[in-house]
């Protein structure tokens, strides 16, 4: 294909294409306008695409990012009292927060000896929940994620989108309380062990035909010790709160528990001034249920697997992509320059499992 050139994949066609990537700024085409419904016949559930995810360990990162081994996750508090004022601590408060990247989830593999030799691709939760949520993102949220392949496993990562970077610069004072009353939310009804850290698992699963693991950040737990998603969102006060609730609230927190093997949530809900005054639980059953009219889980399950399929199969070692979804019809996959990024201690760990392989 020569640049410039775009190549338009239709459902039909199953997202197979026989073109290979030969020069920068090549580019090949997922057609989402075509991806409707009746394109993706749902011929099995979506335990087929996403089953038996496992957990396989768990690492913590302080406030200053050092990683450590292992984590205790916190328990939510049996003595929550409410109203809770999720403005307490704004004031002094930095959000912190920037692109995630690999580094920790790579620490976790060179520290516990993990061979990736049958992992096909890593990366962390958050992003198979961004591809999965294009379907349905009322919002139609750009994102980019880059692509390069360390002998038979792909790694894939974040790269901060020009619409990302500007409303994240431009974010009113509201916006950043907002963010803020969700890490109120879980300091007030968390029992930390110790000095809070971020707590993450690692976990195994498979999407479609790909075997993936990936890192997770988990907030707490339940006293029978069950992982538990934590929420807040403002009060139902109208249908229209409601729908769109359904349609963008919940959906959004179904995929990231579903697709980490998280089975249980906790929604706060606060008043426009940060007054929260109810607590509600909702299982992955219970949401599935209240959001039947709104999406469809097989639908966006098989959407991922399909995308994943389309797009990893073009994946060249030696070569660096870019996947990205601007809010039009397409989701596009680029060669770009190639920039070594890897670290050069993981790519040594990744060299000597290949070599004791051969061994």
């Amino acid at each position: 294909m020569s640049d410039n050139t775009a190549q338009e994949l239709h459902p039909s066609k199953r997202f197979k294409s026989s073109v290979k990537e030969q020069s920068i700024s090549t580019q090949s085409r997922f057609l989402l306008e075509s991806s409707t419904d009746s394109f993706y016949p749902v011929q099995c559930p979506a335990e087929s695409f996403i089953y038996n995810p496992i957990t396989l360990g768990k690492y913590s990162l302080s406030d200053s990012r050092l990683f450590s081994n292992g984590a205790a996750i916190p328990t939510i508090r049996e003595d929550v009292k409410l109203p809770i004022d999720l403005n307490i601590g704004f004031k002094d408060w930095s959000d912190s927060s920037e692109i995630p990247t690999l580094d920790s989830l790579f620490r976790w593999i060179s520290d516990n000896n993990f061979v990736t030799d049958n992992i096909d691709l890593l990366t962390y939760r958050g992003l198979l929940k961004k591809i999965a949520m294009t379907k349905y993102d009322v919002y139609k949220n750009h994102w980019c994620v880059r692509l390069s392949k360390l002998y038979s496993t792909v790694i894939m990562d974040e790269i901060e989108t020009e619409e990302h970077k500007r409303k994240r610069q431009t974010e009113s004072e509201q916006q950043k309380k907002f963010q803020y009353y969700g890490h109120r939310f879980e300091k007030e009804i968390l029992q930390y062990e110790n000095d809070p850290k971020e707590s993450n698992i690692v976990v195994t699963s498979k999407i479609g035909q790909y075997r993936c693991l990936f890192a997770a950040e988990v907030d707490g737990k339940d006293k029978m010790g069950n992982i538990v998603e934590i929420k807040t969102h403002r009060e139902l006060l109208t249908n229209h709160h409601g729908q769109a609730f359904k349609r963008s609230k919940l959906l959004n927190t179904y995929l990231q528990c579903y697709i980490a093997g998280i089975s249980q949530t906790c929604f706060g809900f606060r008043d426009q001034k940060g007054l929260l005054t109810q607590m509600r639980n909702y299982s992955l059953i219970d949401i599935e249920k209240k959001c039947v009219k709104e999406w469809n889980k097989d639908i966006i399950m098989a959407f991922l697997s399909n995308v994943l399929k389309w797009a990893l199969n073009q994946i060249e070692s030696g070569k660096v992509y870019h996947l990205q979804y601007s809010g039009d019809n397409h989701i596009k996959l680029l060669q770009v320059e190639n920039v070594k990024y890897l670290p050069d201690w993981f790519v040594d760990h990744a060299t000597n499992c290949q070599d004791n392989e051969k061994a």
